[in-house]
């Protein structure tokens, strides 16, 4: 039988191509990180980074003359630091308490008249007369006080009153209990501090004494040289 020859129709069932699309260019950190990928692959070691440093700040110049101003000035403001600091002590100086200052040294009550206080802390002998000792020392009044320092003018040795001495007065020829007596060299000092005997070369001193509204202050920082006017020095009480 004579092959037919059949009329074939080839139909092509592939899918028609779409149009090829526009690569999109990558972002420049992306080519950055591939062009480092493919030297890390090709060269086994990561690109050398190279790093700038800004540059240190310099030091600032100090010239020479800048420094002897600093110097000068400096100098100055210590001077005159030290001048206003003296000027201020002396214009508004501290307080001083104790020896040296003016003293509380108790009232005028509690001295009895012919009574005699050692007050230690003015380091003095509160003395007030009554009528027999104010007739011994002359021109002292009864009722009147004063404040002898208790250093004999000697040699400084600490003078006691010694109510049981007797000896006579050189100056009366009368013979009197009671004297303040150095236990150093044996000065002998009336009930005024006025010297009789011995070798000091002067009356005991004295100390300014107030007395106001009843009470006695002592003013330990000045110091009154002893003399035969020592009587006359004492204050009645207001």
């Amino acid at each position: 039988m004579p092959e037919r020859e059949f009329a074939s129709s080839h139909v092509d069932t592939a899918q028609p191509r779409r149009a090829a699309q526009p690569r999109r260019a990558a972002p420049p950190l992306a080519r950055q990180a591939a062009r480092a990928s493919d030297q890390v692959a090709s060269t086994g070691s990561a690109p050398a980074v190279t790093v700038t440093l800004p540059p240190a700040p310099s030091a600032p110049v100090v010239s020479r003359r800048k420094v002897l101003l600093i110097g000068f000035w400096t100098g100055m403001g210590a001077l005159l630091l030290g001048i206003a600091s003296t000027l201020l002590s002396m214009l508004y100086p501290r307080g001083i308490t104790g020896f040296g200052s003016t003293i509380f040294v108790g009232t005028i009550g509690a001295l009895a008249p012919g009574a005699k206080i050692h007050n230690l802390d003015a380091k003095a002998w509160l003395v007030r007369f009554n009528d027999e000792q104010a007739n011994h020392n002359p021109p002292a009044q009864a009722g009147s006080v004063v404040a002898l320092y208790h250093k004999c003018p000697h040699l400084g040795c600490t003078v006691p009153w010694r109510p049981d001495f007797s000896r006579e007065d050189p100056r009366n020829d009368q013979t009197y209990a009671g004297w303040f007596l150095c236990p150093c060299h044996g000065s002998t000092y009336s009930d005024a501090g006025v010297r009789v005997f011995g070798p000091a070369p002067r009356s005991m001193d004295m100390f300014p004494l107030s007395i106001k509204d009843g009470k006695m202050t002592v003013n330990t920082g000045k110091i009154v040289t002893g003399s035969k006017d020592n009587p006359s020095r004492a204050i009645m009480p207001g």
